[in-house]
């Protein structure tokens, strides 16, 4: 499934094993044009929030209401006017940076996050992530959408400490990228396939998941395939699919090919991995005349992740809990090893 889709559908940035988010922070969010609603705002602020109890992990939105002379040196200076990343005793701070009138975005990246957050990867999440979201007029979903990129790549990475080098003129050296950004221009086109015929349901699930990974390789976003339920493909057309998720999915899903099992009863049938892998969720599939269909329907209403990428079902009573009769869940709905 598209993880950033899930957690969007589910319930939004469910940090901390759903617990009850710490009172409203400032240190998050500067919203100077007034474009995000209220609960836009206070997700960001929880999820951040978590990041940097968590990951020790300074994120922090600005949103400017006129347009940036020069977005790359406005970026700098708020960085440090922030004083991003001293609190993580290290300069592990991020500053994204919105500048809806000049039409661009820069991601600002403290020194000790360079080696993780490189130029590359800030520059092909902004491109692939922020921007669909932000021509769609999404930008607190975009925004969360490309920090949940961002954590990814953050959890591949051991954690470093300091290098003492906030002890410079500035927590930041330029490192980051800027994209032009057009809010509200138009979300892309959902091109249909030239060829559906060629994507059909398979005979069983893990040879519809094999069609689905290159559906994923070939960044096809066509909603209708055959290898959705009919309540899927519903779902597919109203919703925003990125090439960076197909990116982050299809790593996700080779994962699940490798290392998971398929658990069948009747005409439902579910692919899954050991409870102990917490960021590879489950798949549901569902028989159909033509062969097993992905029920994505179905995952965005009972499955949702956490701030760390963790999965956990939002409720347990759903037709595919016979697959994991042999398992335990605790009471946000995570497994239990």
């Amino acid at each position: 499934m598209i993880r950033f889709l899930l957690i969007a559908l589910g319930i939004l940035w469910c940090v901390s094993g759903c617990q009850e988010p710490a009172s409203r922070s400032p240190g998050f969010v500067d919203d100077r044009a007034d474009l995000l609603t209220a609960g836009e705002r206070e997700r960001i602020e929880v999820y951040h929030r978590r990041l940097l109890e968590d990951l020790n992990i300074h994120l922090f939105v600005t949103i400017l209401a006129n347009p940036a002379a020069d977005i790359d040196s406005l970026a700098v200076k708020l960085f440090d006017e922030y004083g991003l990343g001293k609190s993580t005793l290290a300069a592990r701070g991020v500053l994204l940076l919105v500048d809806p009138q000049g039409h661009q975005v820069r991601l600002e990246i403290g020194y000790d996050l360079e080696p993780i957050f490189t130029d590359l990867l800030v520059g092909r999440v902004e491109q692939e992530q922020m921007v669909p979201f932000f021509q769609a007029g999404r930008v607190g979903p975009g925004l969360e959408a490309t920090v949940e990129l961002l954590v990814g790549a953050a959890l591949r990475q051991p954690e470093e400490t300091g290098t003492g080098k906030q002890q410079l003129p500035h927590l930041s050296g330029g490192g980051g990228a800027k994209t032009g950004a057009t809010i509200g221009s138009g979300a892309p086109a959902k091109k249909p396939l030239a060829n559906p015929g060629r994507i059909t349901p398979g005979a069983d699930p893990l040879e519809t998941l094999r069609i689905y990974q290159e559906v994923l390789r070939e960044r096809v976003k066509d909603p209708d395939l055959a290898i959705y339920t009919p309540e899927s493909r519903e779902f597919f057309r109203k919703w925003l699919v990125t090439d960076a998720q197909q990116s982050n999915e299809l790593n996700s899903l080779s994962e699940v090919l490798d290392n998971g099992e398929v658990r069948r009863s009747g005409n439902f049938a579910v692919v899954r991995s050991d409870p102990g892998a917490r960021t590879r969720a489950p798949y549901f599939l569902r028989r159909a005349d033509q062969g097993w269909q992905l029920d994505f329907a179905t995952m965005s209403r009972v499955i949702s992740f956490n701030h760390l990428n963790q999965w956990h079902f939002i409720t347990l009573n759903h037709p595919y809990m016979f697959a994991f009769s042999d398992w335990t869940f605790d009471k946000n709905g995570f497994p239990e090893e």
